[in-house]
């Protein structure tokens, strides 16, 4: 590849940006470590605690959570939250996804994966749970916060766990269960919005 025709760069220009990289990584590491969290670049444990931050949550120091189905917990009420999150890819979809959460000009669907929810017992696990699920521009900015409807969660994930118990479809594998968030018309369906950061201002 002629990284310079393609991108613009010189080989010592990109080995240069790639150093800043390196530097930065071992920072981010370090700030995690500071707050103890082992290693804040595991899975999406950086953006869930940008997410506690925000809401005034304990996030769990590990990925796995110290309760099963569980990253992060309201210590005022002891309310427990399991975050999901996603990132947009590009300024176009920044700019649908607040078109649609803000504008309602739009519609914007994302998914959010639970990988143990292959079993009527583990799904029943998801019952007593409140569930997040924050969008993050494509620049890495906390755009939007919202609580999806537990019932909601929790219906759409047995549809998937009925089909297996029934035996009407076969899936490759037991993780990828998920449930459809919908933007639309000014927030989202079946959810309550609890940020928003409107970019475009």
């Amino acid at each position: 590849m002629n990284l310079e025709a393609t991108f613009g760069l010189s080989i010592e220009e990109r080995s240069g940006i790639i150093d800043k990289m390196a530097t930065y990584y071992k920072e981010i590491l370090r700030l995690g470590q500071s707050i103890g969290i082992e290693n804040v670049l595991e899975k999406a444990k950086l953006k869930e605690v940008i997410m506690g931050d925000v809401l005034n949550h304990r996030v769990y120091t590990k990925s796995t959570g110290e309760k099963k189905g569980v990253d992060a917990v309201d210590e005022s009420t002891s309310e427990l939250y399991e975050y999901k999150t996603s990132t947009l890819k590009n300024e176009k979809e920044t700019k649908r996804f607040l078109e649609s959460i803000v504008d309602g000009t739009k519609t914007y669907q994302k998914s959010m994966v639970y990988n143990n929810g292959y079993s009527r017992e583990n799904v029943d696990d998801y019952k007593n749970i409140n569930h997040l699920h924050a969008m993050f521009s494509h620049d890495g900015t906390l755009l939007s916060i919202v609580h999806v409807e537990t019932d909601f969660v929790v219906e759409s994930l047995m549809v998937r766990v009925e089909n297996i118990e029934n035996g009407n479809k076969k899936y490759k594998s037991t993780n990828g269960n998920s449930v459809t968030v919908r933007y639309q018309n000014g927030g989202a369906k079946e959810s309550k919005v609890l940020y928003l950061n409107d970019t475009r201002k």
